[in-house]
């Protein structure tokens, strides 16, 4: 046992030194990767955004009238379409955790006097099993009590539509397919339907393929990658995945769209949170590098352009006014195209 226990130290020490060496070449490589690579804008916007904003909204927490004004301004300013609230987990019989009818009645219709121009999109995180409270899609019954919800956020609540955020969606998840399809016939045309996706990796070594992509993008209006929390250490690196994203999930919905005559629609999500864990290191998953390989994906050979309506940041709740400054200069205006970060 002293023997095994003394194998298991060494094992931990070593892959504690692995980290940290990790951890050091990226930081390296940050200042590196940033002093050739200057930041510039690609005029790419089209008004057309999107921003993940905490459940205290529908859970009621804010109070003040400055709160309100000020996340209402955020969504005018800078020209956020979709905003996805919010609106907590769901449990392992698919009905939502949380029913707060009262206070997204008054979210859905502050937003829709005081910002006309945007969706209000309930987000809705869907665990998978075996996690805690994690559901089984491949069960009817619940595929049934999750688009019962859906029902009730829209018509109900008074909600423009649902953003399934179902983690971890296996590549190829069938039961995800079933309720994008019983999700579609449920609710009205007009009634958008967001699905929150892991990244397109190669050889799927984890996230989706681009088979998979194309079967969710028939099935939906809209896909918002998550284009977060890539276990990669260098800035480098990570901004090469994020214009993989572009040529390979663009690819994906134009087939979609063209074999089924479907207008789905992608937004790719950009970090702008600072907690460090194994997937997340903020030198590497930043606003500016993210940006850097969304640039380059999107002049890469391969990118349908014209399925990428825009940006949305993760989260309002971490957005500083550093990154609302790059934000704007890099990405809402082109008058710094010139400029270097």
């Amino acid at each position: 046992m002293t023997k095994r226990i003394r194998v298991f130290k060494k094992i931990f020490v070593a892959l504690s030194a692995l980290s940290v060496f990790f951890v050091v070449v990226g930081v390296v490589d940050s200042f590196v990767f940033e002093s050739q690579t200057p930041l510039r804008s690609v005029c790419a916007n089209k008004g057309a955004n999107g921003l993940w904003l905490r459940y205290y909204w529908y859970a009621g927490k804010h109070k003040s009238t400055k709160d309100w004004d000020d996340m209402l301004e955020r969504l005018r300013a800078y020209q956020i379409k979709y905003a996805y609230f919010h609106v907590l987990t769901t449990v392992g019989d698919g009905t939502l955790k949380m029913h707060k009818l009262e206070n997204a009645k008054k979210l859905t219709a502050a937003v829709h006097e005081g910002a006309p121009e945007t969706k209000v999109v309930a987000w809705v995180y869907v665990a998978a099993s075996p996690q805690t409270d994690g559901v089984d899609l491949s069960k009817a019954s619940i595929r049934t009590s999750l688009v019962r919800e859906a029902l009730w956020l829209i018509n109900e609540c008074g909600f423009d539509g649902v953003q399934w955020d179902y983690e971890f969606c296996a590549n190829g998840d069938k039961g995800f397919l079933a309720l994008l399809d019983e999700t579609r016939a449920a609710l009205k045309p007009n009634n958008l339907i967001s699905v929150a996706t892991p990244m397109w990796y190669p050889n799927t070594l984890w996230g989706w393929n681009e088979g998979y992509f194309r079967e969710v993008a028939s099935r939906c209006d809209q896909l918002c990658v998550m284009c977060y929390d890539s276990y990669l250490y260098s800035p480098r690196a990570y901004a090469w995945l994020l214009s993989q994203q572009l040529v390979h999930v663009t690819s994906a919905i134009a087939q979609a769209n063209a074999n089924a005559k479907l207008h789905c629609r992608v937004l790719f999500g950009l970090p702008t949170y600072e907690d460090a864990t194994l997937a997340h290191r903020a030198q590497c998953e930043s606003l500016i590098n993210s940006l850097r390989g969304l640039n380059n994906g999107l002049e890469a050979g391969g990118t349908v352009r014209d399925v990428v309506e825009g940006i949305a940041l993760f989260a309002d709740y971490t957005t500083d006014s550093a990154e609302w400054k790059d934000y704007v200069d890099f990405w809402l205006h082109c008058s710094h195209s010139a400029a270097s970060k």
